[in-house]
């Protein structure tokens, strides 16, 4: 479950932003942000840094949660 988040970056104004439901910890959203960008494009942005925002296809997308849901980037995150 997604939940919307008032974050509005000036290199990308405008777009619906939402976080996941267990991203907000003692009221302060602790992740990052996900916005349809239109033209197939998905927005992820660190919600604490607005000038840190990148696009990519859906299908790029599909592909690195299919790489971190596989453990390639374990290492990474501590897991």
């Amino acid at each position: 479950m997604n939940k919307p988040v008032e974050f509005d970056p000036a290199s990308h104004p405008g777009l619906e932003w939402s976080v996941a439901s267990y991203s907000h910890l003692d009221d302060k959203v602790e992740c990052f942000a996900v916005a349809d960008a239109g033209n197939d494009l998905v927005a992820l942005a660190n919600i604490n840094n607005d000038g840190a925002v990148i696009t990519g296809t859906r299908g790029e997308l599909r592909k690195l949660r299919d790489a971190f849901v596989s453990g390639q980037y374990d290492h990474l995150i501590g897991a």
